[in-house]
């Protein structure tokens, strides 16, 4: 039987922390999970909510960036020479894989296409984030009857490679154009390359 890729799901070392903001009769008071802080003034039956932020910040592989807090959070580093971060939505899957070798997004839509199958397209694209253009292809299948849209970039790299992958942005998928936009407008504005 052969060996399946681990999956680190929710690892706490790995998945990005989520930052609150505690309103007591108004004021605001950023928290950190597990840090302490000092609540000046006194409060006479204060009204207090604890509010989730909307969004985490992934930081890896040299790329940091936005993305909604609701979230779901995977490590994949079995297969040697390739890490994948994988975020994945309700309706939008974001990846994001640094390769030790060179790996750009024509050659890996290939590759998909042809375990996909030869209905498979695969177009040129790009994709402007923080006002810097990045290119890469789109590729179209239908899998099981639906429709399974992927868009891979390249973020450049001083070795290696790396792709952010982004499923689910086919602007005819009703269900998908919330998320769709909200997941371009965080990489838009937080898109990040540290080296």
């Amino acid at each position: 039987m052969p060996l399946l890729p681990m999956l680190v799901y929710g690892a706490e070392d790995r998945e990005p922390a989520l930052g609150y903001t505690l309103r007591i009769d108004g004021k605001e008071i950023r928290l950190e999970p597990g840090k302490e802080i000092q609540v000046d003034g006194e409060f006479k039956d204060p009204k207090v909510s604890l509010v989730p932020d909307k969004f985490r910040k992934f930081s890896a592989a040299g790329v940091s960036f936005n993305y909604p807090s609701h979230f779901g959070f995977a490590m994949d580093a079995e297969e040697e020479g390739v890490t994948i971060w994988t975020l994945d939505g309700t309706n939008v899957v974001i990846m994001l894989q640094a390769y030790d070798a060179v790996m750009n997004p024509k050659e890996f839509g290939e590759i998909l296409k042809s375990n996909y199958g030869p209905a498979t397209e695969v177009e040129a694209i790009s994709h402007t984030f923080g006002g810097k253009k990045y290119s890469g292809v789109r590729v179209r299948a239908i899998l099981a009857g639906a429709s399974l849209t992927q868009d891979l970039i390249a973020l450049p790299s001083p070795e290696g490679s790396r792709i952010l992958l982004l499923q689910g942005l086919d602007e005819k998928d009703e269900a998908s154009k919330k998320d769709a936009k909200t997941v371009l407008k965080f990489l838009d504005e937080t898109l990040k390359l540290e080296n």
